[in-house]
């Protein structure tokens, strides 16, 4: 009968395995590198003893064996947000189906700080995925010759080897447009979202197209959270708007909090409307009018953008406009 791992089970070694299993170091690094095949008797028997005294492969070891880590890093911009929080889920369970692993960073939107977990994360993984990465374009190529490779969700870079899969933000800014005109507002506050948010330029473009035309378009400068969509409304309310359209649901539920202690009602005073369709976007009061926006999806085809052999070019993605509560026909020209 095989005794149970002792407390020197941590500390055991591959000189261990061999030693119980009768075997060569090297026949048990095969066996439990997945290298070189051996006889069923002897893997078996190099499984067996591995257990017995509690061995665990060293992962660097295994990765310089392999010359892969099966784990691929990923880095965003702000883990609190729901947004990317959904894209991680849809990420991490594509790898997991795929038996891979994913290391997350996390940057407080913070472009240096991505750029340094980017080239760090670069050392140890097998590929990475940036998702809405801050960087400049400059830092961005320095990662992409750094990665063994290197995908971007809501960012394109010209480069041989970066794929890119980006939600059409400026065709859910003009559905916003068409169906705000369409409820007869004309004066329109958008609250911009970071300055280095390249899917903030995207949305700009939708403000240049002929659903916008006849629109007056207000920019005020907000940001990404629930917090700076709070502290953005009171200057959006001096330009008298009849909407306002926040960068993301995360910015447009801070606006919403922010009228309601002012004591201005939605939407009879003010309509508001979001871009992503958060899971929290559904329950606010009232319900937010947003740019439906598959975060599953977004996962789902930037994993694939892993595969060998997979092209590089730019995969776009649009969504649908989810027309709820929160807007509706104006009650009069101004605030």
């Amino acid at each position: 009968m095989r005794k149970p791992p002792t407390d020197r089970a941590a500390r055991a070694t591959i000189h261990d395995v061999a030693r119980l299993a009768e075997v060569s170091t090297a026949t048990v690094s095969r066996v439990l590198s997945g290298g070189k095949p051996v006889s069923p008797e002897v893997s078996e028997r190099v499984r067996a003893a591995a257990q017995d005294v509690g061995y665990r492969p060293n992962p660097a070891a295994q990765t310089l064996l392999r010359g892969s880590s099966r784990t691929v890093g990923v880095v965003v911009p702000d883990l609190g947000n729901p947004y990317f929080a959904a894209i991680l889920k849809g990420v991490a369970a594509e790898a997991s189906a795929d038996e891979h692993h994913t290391l997350v960073a996390g940057t407080e939107e913070d472009p240096e700080q991505e750029y340094r977990s980017a080239i760090e994360l670069a050392r140890w993984v097998d590929g990475l995925l940036l998702c809405a990465p801050r960087m400049s374009t400059p830092r961005l190529r320095e990662v992409a010759e750094a990665a063994r490779r290197l995908v971007l969700i809501n960012r394109v870079l010209r480069h041989p080897a970066v794929g890119s899969v980006v939600v059409d933000y400026h065709l859910g800014v003009r559905a916003l447009c068409e169906h705000l005109a369409s409820l007869g507002h004309k004066r329109i506050v958008y609250l911009q979202g970071p300055t280095a948010a390249w899917s903030d330029q995207q949305r700009q473009r939708g403000f240049r197209s002929p659903e916008a035309s006849g629109l007056t378009i207000i920019r005020v400068d907000c940001g990404s959270t629930p917090a700076d969509g709070r502290a953005a409304v009171d200057e959006a309310l001096t330009y008298n708007p009849t909407a306002v359209i926040a960068f993301n649901d995360q910015v447009a539920v801070g606006v919403l909090s922010r009228l309601r202690e002012l004591g201005l009602s939605v939407p009879d005073d003010i309509s508001v409307a979001g871009i992503d369709d958060a899971p929290m976007s559904a329950h606010t009061d009232p319900g937010l009018t947003t740019y439906a926006v598959s975060t599953v999806e977004l996962g789902r085809q930037a994993w694939q953008r892993f595969a060998p052999n997979t092209p590089t070019a730019t995969t776009h993605l649009q969504g649908n406009l989810v027309i709820r509560a929160s807007t509706a026909r104006p009650l009069k020209p101004g605030r």
